[in-house]
C-alpha cells in the first residue's frame, strides 16, 4: 500500500465525538500516522503491534493494513474504544482493543517480540504523563516509536537513557491540532513534533 493510499483511509475513519482534555485526546492526522507508519514498517511487519493510548485507533490499524501479524490498542477511555472498534471494522481488519490504564498492561500478555507505537499525551495537562508511557513502552516493547512536542527532545533522550533503553533515529514532523477544546483561539495549529526510534538495550 503506498502511502498517500494510508494517509486517506486513516483520514476517512471517525474522530473522537467527545475529547476529553484531561486526557489530552487529540485525533493524529492520517499525514502523521502514516508517516510515523512507514517509518516503523520495517521493524513491525509480521511482529505484533502494540499502540498505548490508541484512541480512536489509527496507529493500530494502519499498522495492521501494512503488515502487522497482530495489532492491539490500549485505551483508558472507553469512547475511544468503542469508537476504535467501529473503525477496524469499517476498514475490515482484525485489531483487538482493550479498555485498560496503560501502566496494567505486563508483559507477559504478549509471548513475541512486541513493537510499540505511541502518540501519548505532551504532559500539558497532566505534567508527567509523558513519563508514564515511555516508561511502559520501555517495558513492552523491543522496538518503540514514539511522538513528542519538539522542546522536549533533551529531555526524552535522558529520560530513555535512564531506563536503559536508546534513541536510534529522531524524525522531524508536524502535528495538525484543529480547534476541537474551549481554550482553542485559532481553526488549526500546526506544532513541530519528534518522532523517536527507541530500543531496549
Amino acid at each position: 500500500m503506498k502511502k498517500k493510499k494510508l494517509e486517506m483511509l486513516l483520514d476517512s475513519l471517525k474522530p473522537h465525538p467527545n475529547p476529553k482534555v484531561e486526557l489530552e485526546q487529540y485525533t493524529i492526522s492520517g499525514s502523521l500516522a502514516s508517516e510515523l507508519l512507514f517509518l516503523a514498517q520495517k521493524d513491525f511487519i509480521g511482529k505484533t503491534v502494540l499502540d498505548l493510548g490508541c484512541g480512536t485507533g489509527r496507529l493500530a490499524i494502519g499498522a495492521k493494513l501494512l503488515g502487522a501479524k497482530r495489532a492491539v490498542g490500549i485505551d483508558i477511555d472507553r469512547e475511544s474504544i468503542e469508537v476504535a472498534k467501529e473503525n477496524a471494522k469499517a476498514l475490515g481488519v482484525d485489531v483487538e482493543f482493550i479498555c485498560n490504564d496503560v501502566r496494567n498492561i505486563k508483559r507477559e500478555m504478549f509471548d513475541e517480540e512486541v513493537v510499540v507505537i505511541q502518540n501519548p499525551p505532551f504532559g500539558a495537562q497532566k505534567k508527567g504523563s509523558d513519563r508514564i508511557f515511555l516508561e511502559k513502552a520501555l517495558e513492552l516493547g523491543d522496538v518503540i516509536y514514539s511522538i513528542h512536542n519538539y522542546p522536549t527532545k533533551d529531555f526524552v533522550v535522558k529520560f530513555v537513557e535512564s531506563l536503559g533503553g536508546e534513541v536510534t533515529n529522531i524524525y522531524k514532523a508536524n502535528f495538525r491540532i484543529p480547534a476541537i477544546y474551549r481554550f482553542h483561539k485559532k481553526r488549526a495549529l500546526e506544532i513541530p513534533v519528534l518522532i523517536f526510534r527507541i530500543v531496549r538495550r
